[in-house]
């Protein structure tokens, strides 16, 4: 029999699952839509990263200041049932303008997620033993991003999404619309589900602060900033991933001349492999590394590790003639990437305060989705567009991005080494 808490890990991880695949669906099916609507690369990477993160960035503290104080499987039952009818009426949308504004309201409901789920999780478990859960919890942006690409992938195969149907009485409707549709369906059901469940920490509300956000900025910048040096290393991080998972597709339908649902079935298949090896692997990953190496911080050494490695593979991806080698390529960098995501969360849960976990992870969420999901796949765009003003050098934008993503992440872990592995001795010196 499972405990308590890993059934509230199992269920967390399908919401995460739940916010990924729905967020994924415009990296599939960004060329029909720009086709529809007759945008640019600049606007439909302003779709995938910018519209989506932005709107999360302003709704993230306020909803992870709620986290805080009030019961949070409420709160994540009322998030999944917001963005699963946005998605859904995304079939409604007459303009690229609506399209967006609807993502827009999706990500501001799907902003909350990690600091409430966090918080849960964190308050279960702790240090080194808190890998294994973040892992499981992390799993769910791999198996979600992946199991978008395979089911859109085949529901592409049954709804072209450059084409367009008539489902009984409904107006006739483009495939990609159709696939929209029938994707915001499952979210109401689990948000049922999270609306059912007790949230034991929260039996009574903690008072709110008239000042929620000076101890949270205070804890921030103090000496040693480890947690912000965390933070902004995974943001660089989440921010190489992003553009490369943002224009996979695209690469594919451009340069190796591939079919929507094939796309979507490799590319699925390999990030929910990949992933999922990653994400769980590095709980057992961190209890070998304890074993063997004398370090009170086998995870930071483990992150460390993996971001190095990953950085090559990563600028490589775009550039090898053959679609089978990238699909290699992506493979390892998508198994590194869970390890990296899932200890990034870990290593900052563990050194956040109980009572700021959720605000302090709001604003992990915030400098992750404006850098790495905003910013990354309008630099991919705007290289192209205005760099080389050749959407045929699509390849050569994505590794440049990627190249100044992996530098500057490894340039912020490398840098603060010292501190991350022996945190007592910088409090130590500033102490005296």
């Amino acid at each position: 029999m499972y405990s308590a808490g890993w059934k509230a890990v199992a269920l967390l991880a399908s919401v995460q699952t739940l916010a990924f695949f729905h967020r994924t669906l415009a990296t599939l099916l960004a060329e029909p839509i720009r086709l529809e609507f007759g945008v640019s690369d600049t606007l439909i990477g302003m779709f995938i990263g910018a519209a989506f993160s932005i709107s999360f960035v302003i709704a993230a503290l306020p909803l992870g200041h709620l986290a805080d104080h009030e019961d949070r499987f409420r709160l994540l039952g009322i998030f999944v049932a917001t963005w699963s009818l946005l998605t859904s009426l995304a079939a409604a949308a007459s303009s690229f303008a609506a399209l967006l504004l609807l993502r827009v309201g999706s990500a501001a409901a799907m902003s909350g997620i990690t600091p409430a789920a966090g918080s849960l999780i964190a308050e279960r478990y702790a240090g080194p033993k808190l890998a294994k859960p973040m892992g499981i919890y992390a799993s769910g942006i791999y198996f979600g991003v992946g199991s978008s690409m395979l089911i859109g992938g085949a529901l592409a195969a049954v709804f072209d999404p450059f084409g367009s149907f008539a489902i009984g009485p409904l107006p006739s409707l483009s495939g990609w619309k159709i696939i929209y549709l029938l994707a915001g369906l499952p979210g109401l059901i689990l948000a049922a589900v999270l609306l059912r469940q007790t949230d034991h920490g929260r039996r009574e509300n903690r008072p709110f602060s008239r000042k929620p956000l000076k101890p949270v900025f205070a804890f921030l910048f103090a000496r040693p900033s480890n947690y912000l040096r965390v933070m902004l290393a995974l943001t660089m991080l989440v921010f190489v991933a992003t553009a490369v998972g943002a224009w996979l597709p695209a690469l594919f339908l451009r340069k190796h001349g591939w079919a929507i649902e094939d796309i979507g079935f490799w590319a699925g298949a390999i990030t929910i492999a990949a992933g999922l090896l990653g994400t769980l692997g590095s709980g057992y990953l961190v209890e070998f590394i304890e074993r063997i190496v004398r370090t009170g911080k086998p995870q930071v050494l483990l992150l460390i590790v993996a971001a190095t490695v990953s950085a090559p593979l990563a600028i490589a991806l775009p550039l090898v003639a053959s679609p089978y080698v990238c699909l290699a390529l992506f493979f390892c960098r998508s198994l590194l990437g869970g390890i990296i995501v899932s200890l990034g969360y870990a290593i900052m849960l563990s050194l956040a305060p109980e009572d700021q976990r959720a605000r302090l992870t709001a604003v992990a969420g915030i400098t992750l989705n404006l850098v790495g999901g905003a910013l990354a796949p309008v630099a991919v765009a705007l290289t192209t567009d205005f760099g080389f003003a050749d959407p045929g050098r699509l390849a050569d934008s994505l590794a440049i991005v990627t190249a100044v993503g992996s530098i500057a992440a490894l340039a912020v872990l490398l840098t603060g080494i010292r501190s991350l592995f022996y945190p007592d001795i910088q409090l130590g010196r500033n102490a005296r």
